[in-house]
C-alpha cells in the first residue's frame, strides 16, 4: 500500500536539529535519551506525539500519542486540514486522510515540513496549562559526562523541547525525535556568538604595523580608533520566522562615539541601513555612552545559518581619556523559534576590548639636582605620512615651571626639545626616543623606552599600573670652563688681567721709542 511504502521514509524526515548517533535496541519498550555536549542550566522535556507497532526498527500502524489529547489532536488535524483534505488523485487513490496516519504520511512526503511541524507543537504546548494530564518526561544532567538523560515509554516519535534554558545566554529549540530504541545525540549550538575587536596602529611606523582584531590597543588622543562587533548567527536560524538582533556597545566617557561611521556586514556585503538602527545615548552621571545597532528582524537580509554580521565604527579617543578605556560589548537575540515574532531574547557574555594611552613627565634640574625653573618643552612625534615629526601640542613652559607633563600618547618615535632656555644655561640638544608598549587580555604587560637599536634608555622610569613614563633632564650652566669658586680665583683672573694689559702698554712705548731714533 502506499501508505505502508512511505513510512520508511518519514523516519528520516521527522529527524531534524540533532545527528543521531547508531541506536541500540533496548530489551523492552523502556528507552533513554541521551543529549550529549550539553551545558549545564537547560531542562529538555519529551513530549510523545506519535506511537506505533515497531517491527525491526519500523513503526507501522501510526497513531496519536499519549501527549496529545483528544482536544489537542482534533486541533492539529484541523490545522493541517488544506493537507489532510481526504480528495482523490489522478489514480482514484485518496490523499493524505484526516488522521495521525495521515499526518505522518504528509510529513514523510514533505508536504508538512519537519521543522515547521515542530514548531507548530512545541506551541501548543507552551499554551497547554499547567497540571494538565499530558504525559511528559524530564531530563536529568550529568555534570561529569557533561549529558541530558529522558528516560521514554514507548517507540514512536517524540517532542524534544527545551522548557528552562539559562537565564541569559541560552536559547530554546524544539525538534521531532524518532525513538525506537536507546537513542545518543549531540546538542546542536542555537546561540549566536560576538567577539569584539580593536585595531592597533603605530602612525610612526608604516601601515604594515597596523594590526586588527585585538582586544587591545593604545592611541593619542585625538585618534580616531576602528571597533569591530562580529556576531556569528546560529546553526538553527533558518528554524526562525523572524530574528531579532541587537548589538549593544558600552564606551567609556573617554571615547567619543562617531555615529556616522557605523557600516554593517553580513558574510561581506555591505546592508543598506535601512535593514538596521543606529542610536546612542550617554548618560550625564558617569559621561558613558550606550550605543544599539538594532535589527528587528534580520531574517530580512542576506543571513543565512552561520553567517556573520559585523558591524565596524570609529569612536574617538577625548580628553577626559584616562590611561586604560574600557568597552563592552554583547548581543541580544531571539531564542525561540517556536515564537512567530521573535518575541523573548537572550543575551551573549560581554566581550570587552582596552585602550590604553600614556603620560610622560620630564623633570627639569641643574647640576646640582635641584629643579630648575624658567624652561619651555615641546614634544614632536614622528609622522610615518608625511615623514616629518609633528608637535605634540604647543610648548609647554613657565617662569616657576621645572616639571613638564604630556597626557594621551600612544607608541612611538619621539623628539623632545627645549624651545626655551633658563637664562645662564645652555640649551640642551634633542633627545630621540621610542615608546614601546605590549598589552593583551585588558592588561598592560610592558612600557619601554628605548633608542633606534631597541635598547632600553637609562634614566627612565616606567609604571605600568598607571602608564606612565618619568624622567629626569639637566641643564648646564653657560660657562665653558669648569669654576673651582672662591675669592682666590677672583683675585687670579684680576692680576692676570693687570699683567696682560702692562705687557701690552710696555710693547707700544718702545716700538714708539724706536720709530722716533
Amino acid at each position: 500500500m502506499r501508505k505502508m511504502k512511505k513510512l520508511v521514509s518519514m523516519m528520516m524526515a521527522l529527524v531534524m536539529v540533532m545527528a543521531m548517533s547508531v541506536t541500540a535496541f533496548a530489551a523492552d519498550d523502556t528507552y533513554t535519551i541521551t543529549i550529549n555536549n550539553s551545558t549545564e542550566g537547560y531542562e529538555y522535556t519529551a513530549y510523545q506525539i506519535f506511537v506505533g507497532d515497531l517491527s525491526e526498527g519500523v513503526l507501522s500502524n501510526i497513531e496519536f500519542g499519549d501527549a496529545l489529547g483528544d482536544e489537542k489532536q482534533a486541533d492539529v488535524l484541523e490545522n493541517y486540514a488544506s493537507v489532510l483534505s481526504g480528495d482523490y488523485d489522478e489514480d482514484g487513490e485518496a490523499d493524505y486522510e484526516s488522521s495521525a496516519a495521515g499526518l505522518a504520511e504528509a510529513l514523510a512526503d514533505g508536504k508538512i515540513t519537519a521543522a515547521e511541524f515542530a514548531a507548530y507543537i512545541a506551541d501548543i504546548f507552551t499554551l497547554i496549562a499547567a497540571g494538565s494530564t499530558t504525559v511528559e518526561e524530564v531530563s536529568t544532567y550529568d555534570a561529569d559526562a557533561g549529558t541530558y538523560t529522558i528516560s521514554v515509554t514507548g517507540a514512536g516519535y517524540y517532542l524534544i523541547e527545551n522548557t528552562v534554558i539559562p537565564e541569559k545566554d541560552g536559547a530554546y529549540t524544539s525538534y521531532i525525535l524518532q525513538v525506537v530504541g536507546d537513542v545518543e545525540v549531540n546538542a546542536k549550538s542555537d546561540i549566536p556568538s560576538l567577539d569584539k575587536t580593536v585595531d592597533d596602529i603605530n602612525d610612526s611606523a608604516d601601515t604594515s604595523a597596523t594590526t586588527s582584531e585585538n582586544d587591545s590597543a593604545d592611541y593619542d588622543i585625538g585618534d580616531a580608533i576602528s571597533f569591530t562587533l562580529t556576531a556569528t548567527l546560529p546553526t538553527n536560524y533558518g528554524d526562525y520566522e523572524t530574528y531579532q538582533l541587537i548589538f549593544h556597545d558600552t564606551m567609556s566617557d573617554g571615547l567619543t562615539f562617531n555615529s556616522d561611521s557605523a557600516k554593517v556586514t553580513i558574510d561581506g556585503t555591505e546592508i543598506n541601513s535601512s535593514f538596521y538602527t543606529v542610536d546612542s545615548v550617554t548618560s550625564e552621571e558617569d559621561g558613558t555612552t550606550s550605543v544599539t545597532i538594532t535589527f528587528s528582524d534580520l531574517t530580512e537580509t542576506v543571513a543565512v545559518a552561520s553567517s556573520t554580521v559585523v558591524v565596524s565604527y570609529t569612536a574617538t579617543l577625548n580628553d577626559k581619556a584616562s590611561y586604560m578605556e574600557e568597552n563592552d560589548a554583547y548581543l541580544e537575540y531571539s531564542n525561540n523559534p517556536n515564537e512567530k515574532d521573535g518575541g523573548t531574547t537572550g543575551e551573549t557574555p560581554d566581550d570587552k576590548t582596552t585602550v590604553f594611552t600614556f603620560e610622560l613627565t620630564v623633570n627639569k634640574i641643574d647640576e646640582e639636582n635641584n629643579a630648575l625653573n624658567g624652561a619651555g618643552f615641546t614634544l614632536y612625534k614622528y609622522d610615518a605620512d608625511t615623514k616629518e615629526y609633528v608637535a605634540v601640542g604647543s610648548e609647554i613652559t613657565g617662569d616657576d615651571l621645572s616639571s613638564f607633563t604630556w597626557s594621551g600618547l600612544d607608541d612611538g618615535q619621539y623628539k623632545l626639545s627645549e624651545t626655551t632656555t633658563p637664562a645662564g644655561y645652555n640649551t640642551m640638544e634633542d633627545v630621540e626616543f621610542y615608546i614601546v608598549a605590549e598589552h593583551t587580555e585588558g592588561e598592560l604587560t610592558s612600557l619601554k623606552v628605548v633608542d633606534a637599536d631597541g635598547n632600553e634608555i637609562e634614566g627612565y622610569t616606567e609604571v605600568l599600573s598607571d602608564g606612565t613614563i618619568t624622567t629626569d633632564i639637566m641643564n648646564y650652566s653657560g660657562s665653558t670652563l669648569p669654576s673651582t669658586g672662591g675669592m682666590g680665583t677672583t683675585i687670579f683672573y684680576v692680576v692676570g688681567s693687570i699683567l696682560v694689559i702692562g705687557a701690552a702698554v710696555l710693547l707700544i712705548t718702545r716700538r714708539r721709542m724706536g720709530n722716533a731714533e
